[in-house]
């Protein structure tokens, strides 16, 4: 629980609160086969449809919400693409996603560090994801003699999201 300081109008947050918050965070995925590191995390999704139900009662209709289809998690990810091992990789397992094969559903640890963390050290949060795949590759535009970077975007599909220990 976030505790305030103070007796104005304005507070400001406790120390033991400021260390528990993340700031410029780097992300990180690693599985058996490799792993890349992030500068940004674009969000984590997870859904579960609603269905409704009515049938009729005594007084009439009676309503009904229940817990429908779920979709499966994703996480999406952005970085400047380099032409390292790490983007060969990420290439090579979209490519056995697309082509249906069942290697390219790996257990996937999904690391954040936060600001002055070693990214070679502990995490700050560690999730695993079931069975990830990535379902999405992405590279922004960009045009000859232009000087920006290039972007590359990664969405992980997986089956589960499961905190691991920090």
């Amino acid at each position: 629980m976030t505790s305030i300081l103070g007796t104005g109008r304005q507070a400001a947050i406790s120390d033991t609160a400021r260390g528990e918050l993340l700031t410029s965070a780097i992300f990180k995925i690693e599985n058996e086969k490799g792993q890349a590191s992030f500068s940004e995390l674009a969000g984590i999704s997870s859904e579960v449809e609603q269905t409704e139900y009515m049938q009729a009662g005594e007084k009439g209709p009676e309503y009904g919400r229940f817990v429908g289809k779920t979709k499966p998690p994703t996480i999406t990810l952005k970085r400047a693409m380099s032409t390292g091992p790490d983007t060969t990789w990420i290439w090579e397992w979209h490519q056995q996603a697309r082509a249906g094969s069942p290697m390219a559903y790996r257990t996937t640890t999904f690391m954040l560090y936060g600001a002055g963390s070693d990214p070679g050290g502990s995490a700050a949060l560690t999730y695993m994801l079931v069975n990830a795949f990535p379902s999405k590759v992405d590279i922004a535009g960009m045009k000859a003699g232009g000087t920006e970077v290039v972007v590359q975007t990664v969405t992980l599909q997986c089956d589960e999201i499961i905190e691991g220990p920090k």
